[in-house]
């Protein structure tokens, strides 16, 4: 191969990589926007207002490395925020639907 082969080559090869971190950082943005309504939906069966979760912590700490949601961490860092300040949690009596009893039920149940 010449030097400009190679070098035409090289160019390609380093666009192709752009343009796959491109679409990469795409599927992250979207990964973290359908984590965020998820998760949202789940706390609106358990805050009043569920971007208090987001607010107080954060989506940051209950997602992995590759970015999908820890439920457990959910039902866990949710439970502690409830006992820090219990003025949040939806009322007892102000269900909006059946609840589930964790973040893993939820899903399970689809609801």
């Amino acid at each position: 191969m010449s030097d400009e082969s190679l070098a035409a080559e090289a160019a390609r090869r380093r666009r192709e990589l752009r343009e796959e971190q491109a679409r990469h950082e795409q599927t992250k943005a979207a990964l973290l926007a359908a984590n965020g309504l998820l998760l949202r939906a789940y706390l609106r069966e358990r805050l009043q207002d569920p971007g208090d979760f987001l607010v107080f912590v954060g989506l940051g700490s209950v997602i992995d490395a590759e970015g999908r949601l820890l439920w457990e961490a959910v039902d866990a860092r949710l439970t502690q925020l409830l006992a820090q300040k219990p003025h949040l949690a939806l009322p007892e009596n102000h269900s909006r639907s059946e609840r589930p009893s964790s973040a893993v039920a939820f899903l399970l149940t689809g609801t």
